[in-house]
């Protein structure tokens, strides 16, 4: 029955449960089990005697969980706020490694998350379990009982935990409902705090004390320099593929500075990567221009031009506005012809000189002799750009650093635009310039002959032509454009290296070296923590303290009839001792039909048989033929539930064994 009322009389087949009121028993005990039988000689408990509460559902243990639990999640919050902030909330190491001792260390930060939260699953998994076991007690002790599947034939226990939560929605114990789907959502919480923190490197900076002892002068680029050797390290670089000279790069020459460390010969702080200081490049371009024959010059011959033995050309012509001029001799013993020059005398509306090559083939049927021929014109371009200079910081006594004690340039960032550097030393490009040609040089394995500088833009010229592999000389026809294109890295090349060798001059005297500061980087291994991990364990952890909150309210407010532990079955037998409910599994047991299954046949007969055949039977006016029926379970004062059962007799019978005392359920 839906409506369970304490005053009526329910008679069915094959027998029936007889309700008594309350007010016809004992009343002095409240309805949590002072203990009252069938008879005026039971065992009472005392006045002080209090409700039994499983260990898991008293306030301590589950304010204790509410405690751990806010704690856990103030915790991940602080660590979020520092991981954000700080890049991380604690270092871990120097590198990430499965071989390292690293390694090992990293199960603290994976399976410690997920062994807390398995530890803390299993707490709440025992409060949700005692307040599925706690409940059908609590049915019984209501007013007015309650559904007997909801009460005597309820048992959560049998049920798999993995819906347990939805007969409970069905029941109406939403607090058991609740707190059995959080034990389930504790099962994905787990292995979720396992990806809580994450190992990743983050950079940090500080600064540091650097000092410049040398400074740049063009000036120093004059007829003392030694430019072979010069010449000799650009064919290094560019020829042989060897790497830059320390402090320049493919584009500029840096000042040098060096740390503190460095001067004292101290090893660098561990762990550090890069030095970014502010100084000053210097670089060297050409604008070169290809000039075209007729329109922009001539060879003409100035000797007998039938005899090509010793004939005396003349290149003549004009590169926007600055005239260019080469005179030269050429004959048959000679196959190649590159002929360099510097014309210094420009002007500064023409870029102030001229760098100009004259590549050609002789010819003696050519017009003068030549065949093959390309003229190219190259303006000097000399610039001096300040900005940040991010370079490695060696570590001479450790030999796995490549380089040693050179820095390898990581890059440079212009903090402006490139100044003019013809400034810092006017007319320093005169003799520097025509010192790029003096030295000349003849090779019986080449078929031409010109200087060092031509030679080393030859051989560039065939490595970018894909003529030329280090080991024969191959008379491939050259084009202007890879012509050019080889002068501006021959060029760019030999001006960087002297720069970076005789451009340097000591700071000395009473100035001494300059002292200013850089940006020491350093990578470390840092603990970070993943923030929507941490979203989602800090809101489904909050919504299960709600639900514990709930469950410690709902305990105190709604009591059992328990004064001891249920745990066994001789505990049962003592809350069944003097109970009619023994009588009705008897009675059933020994019903026509008896499948041997008690409780589902009285479930089923309170669900609708047994109540169809009760209201017949009352209607006649006749005895019961014995079978249980009535939805509602009561227990007015007592842990011990009364059932008062009509037999196969009269109702007279059935008022006789009524009225034996004691207490009811229905």
């Amino acid at each position: 029955m839906s409506n369970c009322e304490s005053n009526r009389e329910v008679r069915t087949e094959p027998f029936t449960t007889t309700t008594r009121s309350a007010t016809d028993h004992n009343e002095e005990g409240a309805l949590l089990g002072h203990r009252h039988g069938t008879s005026e000689t039971a065992d009472v408990p005392s006045n002080e005697a209090e409700e039994w509460i499983s260990t898991p559902l008293h306030p301590w243990c589950v304010c204790v969980f509410i405690a751990f639990g806010i704690s856990l999640i103030a915790a991940i919050i602080v660590l979020l706020v520092l991981s954000l902030r700080r890049q991380g909330f604690v270092t871990v190491g120097t590198a990430l490694s499965a071989h390292h001792t690293l390694w090992r260390l990293s199960l603290l930060w994976t399976s410690l998350p997920s062994f807390i939260f398995t530890c803390l699953g299993l707490y709440w998994g025992a409060i949700a379990n005692a307040a599925s076991d706690r409940q059908p007690f609590v049915g019984l002790n209501r007013p007015h009982g309650g559904p007997a599947k909801e009460t005597v034939l309820l048992d959560y226990r049998s049920i798999i935990s993995l819906i347990k939560w939805l007969p409970a929605f069905r029941n109406g114990h939403h607090q058991v409902a609740w707190a059995q789907l959080a034990a389930l959502v504790f099962t994905i919480l787990s292995p979720l705090a396992a990806n809580l923190f994450v190992a990743s490197e983050a950079f940090f900076q500080q600064d540091v004390p650097i000092l410049f002892n040398s400074t740049f002068d063009q000036g120093s680029l004059n007829n003392t320099m030694d430019i072979r050797v010069v010449l000799d390290a650009a064919a290094a670089t560019l020829v042989y593929g060897a790497s830059d000279r320390p402090w320049t790069n493919h584009q500029y020459a840096f000042r040098p500075f060096y740390t503190d460390f460095q001067v004292t010969g101290a090893p660098p702080p561990t762990n550090t990567t890069a030095l970014t200081a502010r100084t000053v490049a210097y670089s060297g371009y050409l604008d070169c221009a290809v000039l075209s024959p007729g329109a922009d010059y001539n060879i003409t011959s100035t000797s007998d031009p039938s005899s090509p033995s010793g004939a005396e050309l003349v290149m003549t012509g004009t590169d926007r506005g600055c005239p260019v001029r080469q005179e030269f001799t050429v004959d048959d013993l000679q196959q190649v012809y590159f002929l360099t020059t510097s014309q210094p005398s420009c002007g500064i509306a023409a870029q102030y000189s001229r760098l100009v090559f004259t590549y050609a083939h002789f010819s003696a049927a050519g017009a003068p002799f030549l065949a093959n021929t390309s003229v190219v014109s190259c303006a000097p371009l000399y610039r001096r750009t300040a900005g940040d200079l991010r370079v490695t910081v060696p570590n001479p006594r450790d030999p796995t650093t490549p380089g040693g004690d050179k820095p390898q340039i990581l890059g440079f960032s212009p903090s402006q635009p490139p100044q003019d550097a013809r400034d810092d030393s006017f007319g320093f490009w005169v003799p520097f310039e025509s010192l790029l040609f003096q030295s000349e040089v003849f090779s019986a394995g080449t078929t031409w002959a010109t200087t060092d500088f031509g030679t080393v833009a030859m051989y560039r010229a065939l490595q970018r032509q894909g003529g030329w592999d280090g080991r024969k000389d191959n008379s491939t026809v050259l084009g202007g454009e890879v012509l050019a294109a080889s002068v501006v890295d021959v060029f760019t090349s030999v001006y960087l290296t002297a720069m970076a060798t005789a451009g340097l001059d000591p700071l000395g005297g009473a100035g001494g070296p300059q002292g200013t500061t850089a940006r020491l980087e350093t990578r470390l291994t840092r603990l970070f923590v993943v923030p929507w991990v941490a979203g989602t364990i800090i809101g489904v952890l909050g919504v299960i303290l709600v639900v514990a909150g709930w469950v410690l309210v709902y305990v105190e407010r709604h009591k059992t009839l328990l004064y001891e532990e249920p745990a066994g079955l001789l505990a049962y037998a003592g809350l069944l001792e003097g109970s009619e409910l023994i009588e009705v599994a008897r009675r059933v047991r020994n019903s026509e039909g008896f499948d041997g299954k008690v409780g589902e046949t009285v479930l089923r007969n309170a669900n609708g048989e047994g109540k169809e055949k009760g209201e017949r039977g009352s209607k006649k006016g006749k005895g019961p033929q014995g079978e249980v029926v009535g939805d509602c379970w009561k227990m007015t004062a007592g842990i011990k539930p009364q059932i008062i059962i009509t037999p196969k007799a009269d109702d007279d019978a059935a008022g006789r064994m009524g009225s034996t005392g004691g207490n009811s359920i229905v």
